[in-house]
């Protein structure tokens, strides 16, 4: 296991589809994760552009993950309106099972205590065939709330994990 000095995240624009691009996946994950086009897309066209917040995971120079956290108007429906969503979650094929995906988490939930001290859990979604995501994001300290979101590619696992009070 390598040592994961320096990760960071880093705010995404527009402009950096093409870095987030690099990021591929196996076409089985990429069902789940959407295409990076159609993200991009998805994140231009929105009506709340303000609580939609895209980060790419960097360590050192070189980008290796990417997601985007939601809040308030842009949350999903299954969501609480108390909570921030995790979407999109992705890390490039070649450097999955290093630890970046954990580290991409734990750098959301400390960005969570710091710029939104009064957020208590972050959810996700997962898509109940997607079982290696889902054995993932139990690692990374999320745990099932045993609800299940019928969602437009099939049913959806609902999980949660804690954001501890505090700073970043």
């Amino acid at each position: 296991m390598p040592r994961l000095d320096g990760i960071s995240l880093q705010r995404v624009a527009p402009c950096d589809r093409p870095a987030i691009k690099t990021l591929l996946l196996d076409a089985e994950q990429e069902q789940f994760a959407g295409s990076v086009d159609a993200v991009f897309d998805e994140l231009q066209n929105s009506q709340h552009p303000q609580f939609e917040h895209p980060f790419a995971i960097a360590a050192a120079d070189n980008t290796v993950g990417f997601f985007i956290l939601r809040e308030k108007q842009a949350l999903p429906p299954w969501a609480p309106r108390d909570a921030v969503t995790l979407h999109s979650f992705r890390i490039c094929r070649t450097l999955q099972g290093m630890g970046y995906g954990r580290a991409g988490v734990g750098l959301a939930i400390s960005w969570l205590r710091r710029e939104r001290p009064d957020i208590r859990q972050l959810m996700l979604a997962v898509n109940t065939r997607n079982a290696a995501a889902k054995s993932a994001y139990l690692k990374a300290d999320f745990s099932d709330t045993g609800e299940v979101f019928h969602g437009p590619i099939g049913d959806q696992n609902i999980l949660t994990a804690r954001v501890p009070r505090g700073c970043g």
